[in-house]
């Protein structure tokens, strides 16, 4: 009672002036080894998506930040985006889109694109699926690596260590837990592998649809705070470009990798504004007003495991207080 009648009130009555921002990374249609918040089963998404149909005005990010800062939102309107870049985007996500008319952004993390690389996270994900350690040494703690769920909670543990270094200090660390889990730090990512990377070809079938539109995740997926300013500018505008040659088309949307508070600074936002980006988006979570920065939007984190009632209260806005 409680999933199909109270998202359906708040939606019409608090937060019928929010814009919901929903965040995805990959679609799979085969479980991974091991569960990644990042990476949603395909079931799951078409539930999820045929929802938001349903109950929400459905718009591409552009039109919905128009409407945003005129203040024009009038009934619970949500947009949907996905990060990083991945293949699974265009094999398992596209043709439920193209099925329910849902249209969605793509952010790109551009050095990855045609290359048979993938996320960092992606990689150490593999090695720990990969390894024959039951066990890994790492920073003075030992962590139980030796079933499934172990391997999940260990993988977000570090990772969530792992964001907070600058690249240097990252790549080292990282070469560094490979090591100890007798991994492969530089193996090719198999065609067909969930981690596998978007194709410019995948892109531009996606783009040339009028369903998607194409906004940049920065280069190498890097914190933009943790660079110079001088390497921010190269970072941006370096990605910028690309998504302008996949498309054609000026790249307007930026989303911060990590994207928390202090992921981001005054000269990313400086840069940005200077680059012709109009908006971009946060992991901040939480609903979006008139008043919300264009600059700092929040999304709502959609991931693996999320029960559909906890999926429809979230964008429904019922875990944040009405401020708009």
């Amino acid at each position: 009672m409680v999933s199909m009648g109270l998202p359906q009130l708040l939606n019409r009555s608090i937060h019928r002036r929010q814009l919901a921002i929903l965040m995805y990374h990959g679609i799979v249609k085969t479980p991974l080894s091991f569960s990644d918040w990042c990476f949603l089963d395909e079931p799951a998404f078409r539930d999820q998506i045929a929802y938001i149909k349903k109950h929400f005005r459905l718009l591409p990010l552009s039109k919905a930040i128009e409407l945003l800062k005129s203040d024009a939102i009038t009934k619970p309107t949500a947009v949907l985006t996905f990060d990083d870049g991945f293949q699974n985007v265009y094999d398992a996500a596209f043709p439920i889109l193209q099925e329910y008319e849902a249209p969605a952004t793509l952010f790109l993390t551009t050095e990855l694109v045609d290359s048979t690389d993938t996320v960092w996270f992606c990689r150490l994900n593999q090695a720990l699926a990969g390894t024959k350690k039951s066990s890994l040494a790492w920073r003075g703690v030992s962590y139980h690596i030796a079933g499934p769920a172990e391997k999940s909670r260990v993988s977000s543990i570090i990772q969530n260590q792992l964001k907070k270094l600058p690249p240097p200090v990252m790549k080292a660390s990282l070469l560094e837990i490979f090591g100890h889990l007798e991994a492969h730090p530089a193996r090719c990512v198999e065609e067909g592998s969930p981690f596998q990377m978007l194709r410019a070809e995948a892109i531009k079938r996606m783009f040339n649809s009028g369903l998607i539109e194409v906004g940049s995740h920065s280069h190498s997926h890097t914190s933009v705070s943790l660079l110079t300013p001088e390497e921010q500018k190269r970072e941006i505008q370096t990605s910028l470009g690309i998504v302008q040659e996949l498309t054609g088309r000026p790249c307007e949307s930026f989303a911060y990798p990590n994207g928390c508070w202090n992921d981001y600074n005054e000269t990313s936002l400086q840069l940005l504004r200077a680059s012709g980006v109009h908006c971009a988006v946060t992991t901040i979570s939480g609903p979006n007003y008139a008043r919300t920065p264009a600059m700092e939007l929040k999304r709502y984190c959609i991931g693996a495991g999320m029960s559909m009632v906890t999926f429809q209260l979230l964008v429904s806005g019922a875990f944040y207080r009405f401020d708009g």
